[in-house]
């Protein structure tokens, strides 16, 4: 009798890293919006900073050593259009996704299909992943 595998994402057991990395791998920040915004969808992938969500919830974002994310970005295909994520709402602290060096943020990104992060400094010691909780 064979043991059955899953090998599609759905609801996730842990945070896992974006499409295409493994464990442990740290992640290249987006140049800008209007960068992101002139790549096309074949485009998209780890080398230009746009990684793929698998439409999950919740993105953890993980900065170590000297390196802070500064914006976060999401994609989806029904707006064809990246678009800045922010934090807050009408009448609350209301800025861009900010994630300071030695830092774990949890930022609920509703099922986008890629997101994209800016980061501040040129060290790649940010890490990403993905969870349905």
């Amino acid at each position: 009798m064979s043991v059955y595998k899953a090998t599609s994402w759905g609801r996730t057991r842990r945070p896992k890293p974006p499409r295409g990395l493994s464990d442990k791998d740290t992640i290249t920040g987006s140049a800008t919006l209007a960068n992101l915004n002139a790549l096309t969808v074949s485009q998209f992938g780890p080398n230009t900073g746009a990684y793929q969500t698998e439409n999950q919830r919740y993105a953890h974002i993980m900065c170590s050593g000297s390196t802070e994310v500064t914006k976060m970005y999401a994609y989806t295909y029904a707006s064809n259009v990246w678009h800045e994520i922010v934090t807050g709402s009408a009448g609350a602290p209301y800025g861009p996704v900010i994630v300071k060096e030695n830092e774990h943020r949890i930022v609920d990104i509703n099922g986008a299909d890629f997101v994209a992060i800016t980061s501040g400094s040129g060290v790649q010691t940010v890490h990403l992943a993905f969870s349905t909780f």
